[in-house]
This record gives C-alpha cells, sequence and structure tokens, in this order.
C-alpha cells in the first residue's frame, strides 16, 4: 500500500508541474472521460494539481471533470449494452473481473441505483458498474441521474478541500490516504442508507 500511495503522490508532484498548461484542461477532459470507461487512474489525481495552479475556479473543475465522467458513463453505457461481447468482456478481463460477473447481476438486482450511487461516489471502479449497466440494460436516465449525484458529489468535494486546503490537501492525502478513502467511503454510505432506508 505505501508503495501505491508513493506513486500517486509522486504522480500528483509530476502533474502539478504541467497543471498551469494550456493542454492541462483537455487532459483532464479526456481522463475523466476514459476513466469511466477502461482508464485505471482516477480524474481526482489530475483535478487536484489543476486546481492549486488556480488558473480555473475549482466549480468550473468540479463541473468539467464531472461532465466529461458522465460522458465516459454514457459510452461504457453504450458499450455494455451493444458491445458487450467485442469490448466490454475485453475490458472486464483486463481488470480480472470476469468472475465477478455474476456477483455484479446481484448486486444491481439486490440494490439497483444506490450501487451507481455508491460505485460513482467512492473507489470502486466505477468503469465496471458503467458497463455492467449497459449489459444488464438498467434504466438508462436513472443510470444518468445516479452518475450526475454521486460523480458530482465526489469532485465537488475534492474541488472544494483541495481549494479551501490548499498544498496542505496534497500532505493530508499523503499522509491520510487510506484513512481518507474509509472515511469519506463510509460516510456516503451512511448517508445513503439513511435516505433510502
Amino acid at each position: 500500500m505505501n508503495m501505491i500511495k508513493k506513486k500517486i503522490i509522486n504522480f500528483i508532484y509530476n502533474i502539478i508541474k504541467i497543471s498551469g498548461n494550456k493542454k492541462s484542461l483537455n487532459i483532464l477532459g479526456v481522463i475523466s472521460s476514459i476513466e469511466a470507461i477502461f482508464f485505471p487512474i482516477p480524474p481526482d489525481i489530475f483535478l487536484i494539481p489543476i486546481i492549486l495552479a488556480r488558473k480555473y475556479s475549482w466549480i468550473f473543475l468540479a463541473m468539467f471533470t464531472t461532465c466529461f465522467s458522465i460522458l465516459g458513463g454514457v459510452i461504457g453505457y453504450i458499450i455494455g449494452a451493444f458491445f458487450w461481447e467485442i469490448v466490454g468482456l475485453y475490458i472486464i478481463e483486463l481488470y480480472g473481473g470476469l468472475d465477478k460477473i455474476d456477483y455484479l447481476k446481484s448486486l444491481f438486482n439486490n440494490y439497483g441505483w444506490i450501487i451507481i450511487l455508491v460505485a460513482g461516489f467512492t473507489p470502486i471502479p466505477y468503469k465496471f458498474f458503467t458497463l455492467g449497466s449497459g449489459f444488464l440494460y438498467f434504466n438508462f436516465f436513472l443510470f444518468i441521474f445516479c452518475s450526475i449525484i454521486s460523480r458530482g458529489l465526489r469532485f465537488f468535494l475534492l474541488a472544494y478541500l483541495v481549494n479551501k486546503f490548499g498544498d496542505r490537501s496534497i500532505k493530508m492525502v499523503e499522509k491520510y490516504f487510506l484513512q481518507l478513502t474509509i472515511i469519506i467511503s463510509t460516510m456516503f454510505l451512511l448517508i445513503v442508507y439513511f435516505i433510502f432506508n
């Protein structure tokens, strides 16, 4: 875990170096989209340094990241619905998840839209649920609605905290990476549980 955390923090510092570049917004848009389909690195890692560069407002960056993430989610949904055999299975296999397809089906059967809210907000790979939503022909409009809520909350909360705490936010992530992930995910799950039970 320490090696992964160290690589992520080093990656953030390298992104900070290019975050003032005009193309940083293009990179953020592309990463936000492809992460929802197949890319393993979450857009958060690109969003943080771009916010710290203070070239754009944090609200704009959170909205931008949310929109492009949802666009990627829609593409993932389409792949799952219409190109599952050609592309979807390959992406799932790439992450070693072929044996989890029945489990994914049971999650959708038992929790429906709540699972999309959870997957969109937490470190659970959102791509599995974008592809799975399409594969299982989950209600498209409900999928979009849940994605807007969960991805929006995730990126707006992150952008707000990074904007508020500045460079200290990287040091906080560096020091409390696992704890922050667990705390934020648990808080979100509790909120979802209490609202919908």
